[in-house]
């Protein structure tokens, strides 16, 4: 199957759907970067319908540092630091949406950290020269790195660090692509389709829907 990958969500659940729209679920195999939750307005929604397409698509989701930072608030870990920052308003949209936040964070918690088949390997921030670059709870891990990415034998595709281009961004250099075009900054919301060996088939990118930040 061809590989669907899109950039970081935030919460901007009605373009998350209005970038569906360019997926095919018979030929493309779906995955996501990462930073599904906070900063935006329908975080009950987000994983509401990530969740649906996991179950009913085989589609992947992978785990982002937003999402590692509401799992260590919700173990006890770095509480005030998530929740100050970003926690308070994802409380108030469960409480209004009465979803369970806990049986969401219990879910983003079993997510993988990347994906791989034998020409790309997808992650969140993509892989560093660190020694630690399979750490997620490493600064320059898989989860968090902002530093270069590490050319592999594999077409890389990252997101977590917004780019000021509004599409999909090739990294020349480390045989890398940056899908995180800034849905939460009201720029786009992006994909890219590869096929199975790496190859671009195309880019999407859709238009940040007002509701989604305002």
């Amino acid at each position: 199957m061809n590989l669907f990958i899109i950039g970081d969500i935030h919460g901007c659940y009605n373009s998350f759907k209005s970038l569906l729209n360019y997926w095919n679920k018979e030929t493309d195999l779906l995955i996501q970067v990462g930073d599904l939750i906070d900063r935006g307005n329908y975080n009950p929604q987000t994983i509401k319908l990530s969740r649906e397409l996991q179950k009913n698509h085989g589609a992947i989701f992978l785990k982002g540092n937003h999402e590692l930072m509401a799992i260590r608030h919700y173990e006890g870990v770095e509480i005030e630091k998530w929740y100050n920052k970003f926690g308070k308003s994802v409380y108030w949209q469960y409480e209004m949406e009465e979803r369970d936040l806990k049986d969401d964070l219990n879910w983003l918690k079993l997510l993988p950290t990347h994906w791989e088949n034998e020409h790309v390997f997808v992650s969140h921030a993509g892989i560093s020269n660190s020694l630690f670059c399979m750490d997620e709870n490493h600064a320059e891990g898989l989860l968090w790195n902002k530093g270069a990415i590490k050319k592999l034998a594999k077409t890389q595709v990252i997101g977590h660090t917004p780019h000021k281009n509004r599409k999909p961004l090739f990294m020349e250099e480390s045989n890398c692509w940056n899908v995180d075009t800034g849905a939460y900054l009201g720029n786009n919301l992006s994909a890219i389709k590869l096929s199975e060996k790496g190859e671009l088939i195309e880019t999407f990118s859709v238009k940040t829907i007002c509701s989604d930040i305002d």
